[in-house]
């Protein structure tokens, strides 16, 4: 098969063979740019049109269609600090905590997502979900999400840290009020 393009490349021509015999089939393949795909690009069309100097009725184009998927590489890392705790002390139900204090020692979790590769001209978007043991098979709370931060300046976050509603500690205070 010999194809030739235009100037822009927008249409080719391929001779598929002269003659191409009753019940030959031809397989060829084209490798198009993506140069003109966008983050928003969701389908490509190719309009293929035969063309024969014998008589063929009802000859009519073909839509050939891609579906386009945009995958980033993205990469997720993520660190406790500190990254080991001790539990020691009385436990407290639900109902009784009503202070950050009252909840144990705090631990974050610094969680990082970087894209490896070429950056897109115009930006995607991605989700991630975080799960964490909430509470223990008895029904007892084990971690108490206090704040939620996501990249600066801060992304909201769904659910909203601090559910139970705890007094916080601000910088210097004990937190005994």
């Amino acid at each position: 098969v010999l194809c030739l393009a235009n100037a822009n490349g927008s249409r080719v021509e391929c001779e598929l063979g002269n003659p191409l015999k009753r019940g030959a089939q031809v397989r060829f393949f084209l490798i198009l740019s993506t140069s003109g795909v966008s983050i928003h690009t969701t389908e490509l069309q190719v309009l293929l049109e035969l063309s024969t100097t014998s008589e063929q009725p009802g000859l009519e184009p073909v839509v050939a269609r891609a579906r386009v998927v945009i995958e980033l590489p993205l990469a997720v890392t993520g660190v406790a600090v500190p990254p080991r705790l001790f539990f020691g002390g009385q436990v407290l139900g639900e109902s009784a905590v009503k202070r950050e204090s009252q909840v144990g020692s705090a631990v974050r979790f610094e969680v990082t997502v970087s894209q490896r590769g070429p950056v897109l001209r115009s930006p995607g978007s991605a989700a991630l979900t975080v799960q964490w043991p909430l509470e223990l098979p008895n029904g007892k709370w084990l971690l108490y999400p206090l704040s939620l931060e996501l990249g600066t300046p801060p992304v909201p976050c769904s659910p909203p840290g601090n559910p139970l509603r705890l007094a916080l500690v601000s910088p210097g205070d004990s937190g005994d009020r």
